[in-house]
């Protein structure tokens, strides 16, 4: 069974006017509910990585219609059930990671060069090999 790991702000809820102290005030963003529940029918596990209270994040989404629960006793290390979504701040194991933010990692020569194209971070040359 597969699993997929899927960010909130940004990738689900629009999240147009960035973080407002906590209060989830946008709409989904379109197409994303319908996805999550074209890959639960698929028997693809999903979870939700948020630094948002897992609790109403996971209400947003049953009031839209997508099965979730909170919460996970810190023995388990997998999310394998397609029936529910799981909102929580934990990085598990995913075959995929889908946020909006990420920078797809090659190599850190790579990534350090495309943060630097993207957000102005960047490393002086004297910094040496990496």
């Amino acid at each position: 069974m597969a699993t997929v790991a899927v960010d909130f702000d940004g990738v689900i809820h629009a999240y147009r006017h960035g973080w407002q102290d906590g209060t989830i005030y946008d709409e989904p963003v379109p197409g994303a509910l319908d996805a999550i529940s074209a890959l639960m029918a698929r028997g693809v596990a999903v979870f939700v990585h948020t630094t948002r209270d897992a609790e109403t994040v996971a209400a947003w989404l049953a009031e839209r219609g997508v099965p979730a629960v909170h919460g996970l006793d810190e023995s388990v290390v997998f999310w394998d059930d397609p029936a529910r979504v799981l909102v929580t701040p934990r990085k598990l194991p995913a075959v995929a990671y889908i946020d909006d933010r990420a920078i797809r990692f090659v190599d850190w020569p790579q990534a350090l060069g495309e943060l630097a194209e993207r957000e102005g971070i960047a490393l002086p040359d004297s910094a040496g090999p990496v």
